[in-house]
């Protein structure tokens, strides 16, 4: 913990002090189970809990204020009434922490689609610039010099404010987020401003939270809200969505991106490789040559997105290529598991219906042979987005449906929403065991093929019901793709003998 103690005097939003002429504090605490002697309590309403109802128990537990939406009956302990306690928390929190965000350069990356991408490719540029820079996604956490695995793709605003103070403490200069809706639905990156800005995409997903497109993507707008002054913010002018939103930017300044005519930053003569594809990006110092091993068109799109970000913050071009050049692999997105096999396999986590229609799109540009794919549905999730998942299948050749993370949901009953959206002669199989779907589609592979397994890309863990198995896409297509390579080898040295 950093500073001396904070007063809610400072904090903005602030209606009144109840009990006291002020409240102040070391430490915060939003859960009342955490709550310690001398602790203030930041009681926040969410979708299932109202923290409000928990403030009784917090003082109990030791805490000697609470911060709170309105008046609580029956405390005795000094209470500040606030307008807005998410933002009371997250700058609290930030004021806890020693408002690390002060010391650091902060860019931010929303999107139903591409925002690990973008921030992977503009962290590799900065680094290449010589700028240490951490990042939060939902890849990985990392202060610049260390990473971790993630659990949220932005976290809780008191833990985004650690991991701030982090890289702080690492000596990074820069910081890199991604932003999910959750997360501006919440307010949790309220406390600080943005140097930089992308959206990405607008697209269907997480209306079991947002309720409504509209909702989610005014969501997503509200990235702009948090834009240094005159800052400006990259849009996709090729994603529909983002398109369409354009008129509701008039407040900030906005730089479009893509293949589209009349992009600010027009990507030009993009041509598939064998390795990748590259392309012309137009930028202000003029045309720049840019060679990658990313494929599709979407991920030209986040190429533009990140090259243009980071020029905003001062980047030159020759740092631009070299950042490009040295990018590491980004896990789970459009990653090919190479091997002796005579088909390509690539995992992905597009677990949309746009983003798996544009990946059968890429996919079906890199192979002369049949293209075969294997998906689910995470549970508990957004039960709406399951038929337009199978419209958007329906660009494979042969379709192997089975489970994602089912959760709580029997898995049959989200495979059999899946199936909804197909019609009677798509060639689908319903297979409940991801392995043995897997299995399947590795072994009716044919020369030239291409597998392709979506949904869960870089992540290890399977959720089924109330268990957490070990199960990561790419460690079990190795085994399966080893196994088959060798009964082949062996079918193959018995028919010389």
């Amino acid at each position: 913990m950093d500073g001396d103690s904070i007063s809610l005097r400072d904090c903005p939003g602030v209606i009144s002090f109840i009990n006291s002429g002020d409240l102040a504090g070391l430490r915060f605490v939003n859960d009342s189970r955490e709550a310690g002697r001398g602790d203030v309590f930041v009681a926040i309403r969410g979708r299932t809990t109202d923290g409000h109802d928990w403030a009784r128990l917090a003082v109990e537990n030791g805490c000697t204020g609470v911060v709170a939406e309105r008046p609580l009956a029956g405390l005795s302990c000094p209470v500040c009434v606030v307008s807005d306690s998410r933002l009371a928390w997250a700058w609290l929190k930030l004021a806890q922490y020693g408002n690390p965000h002060r010391s650091l350069r902060i860019s931010g990356v929303t999107g139903t689609n591409g925002k690990t991408t973008v921030t992977w490719i503009l962290r590799s540029i900065l680094q290449a610039a010589g700028i240490q820079t951490g990042l939060s996604g939902t890849i990985e956490y990392s202060d610049g010099r260390q990473n971790h695995s993630s659990d949220l793709t932005t976290p809780d605003a008191g833990e985004l404010a650690r991991l701030l103070r982090e890289m702080r403490n690492a000596r990074s200069a820069d910081c890199i987020l991604e932003i999910s809706s959750h997360a501006l639905d919440q307010k949790r990156c309220i406390g600080f401003r943005l140097a930089t800005a992308a959206l990405t995409s607008i697209s269907q997903d997480h209306l079991d939270y947002h309720e409504s497109l509209e909702r989610y993507r005014d969501c997503k707008l509200k990235i702009a809200e948090l834009l240094e002054p005159g800052r400006p913010l990259f849009v996709n002018l090729d994603d529909p969505g983002c398109r369409e939103a354009l008129s509701r930017l008039s407040a900030v300044p906005v730089i479009t991106y893509g293949e589209a005519e009349d992009a600010d930053l027009r990507i030009s003569a993009r041509t598939i490789t064998s390795d990748g594809q590259r392309f012309c990006l137009e930028l202000d110092f003029g045309p720049l040559e840019i060679r990658t091993p990313l494929f599709g068109a979407h991920n030209a799109g986040n190429l533009a997105a990140a090259v243009g970000m980071a020029r905003q913050l001062g980047v030159e071009p020759e740092q631009i290529t070299r950042g490009l050049n040295s990018m590491r692999p980004i896990p789970g997105r459009m990653q090919r598991l190479d091997g002796p096999q005579p088909f390509q396999v690539f995992v992905d986590f597009a677990h949309t219906p746009d983003a798996l229609a544009g990946l059968l799109q890429t996919c079906r540009q890199l192979t002369a042979g049949r293209l075969l794919l294997v998906f689910g549905a995470g549970g508990d999730r957004d039960r709406s987005k399951r038929p337009g998942l199978a419209l958007a299948a329906r660009g494979a050749d042969e379709i192997f449906v089975t489970s994602d993370n089912p959760r709580s949901e029997p898995p049959l009953q989200i495979i059999d929403e899946i199936c909804r959206g197909f019609g009677k002669e798509d060639p689908f199989h319903r297979i409940v065991d991801r392995r043995e779907a897997i299995a399947a589609a590795l072994a009716a592979a044919q020369p030239d093929d291409i597998v392709l397994i979506a949904g869960r890309g870089h992540e290890t863990t399977q959720y089924i019901g109330t268990r957490e198995i070990a199960f990561s896409d790419q460690r079990v297509t190795q085994r399966l793709l080893k196994d088959l390579n060798e009964r082949n080898a062996s079918d193959s040295v018995g028919g010389l003998t």
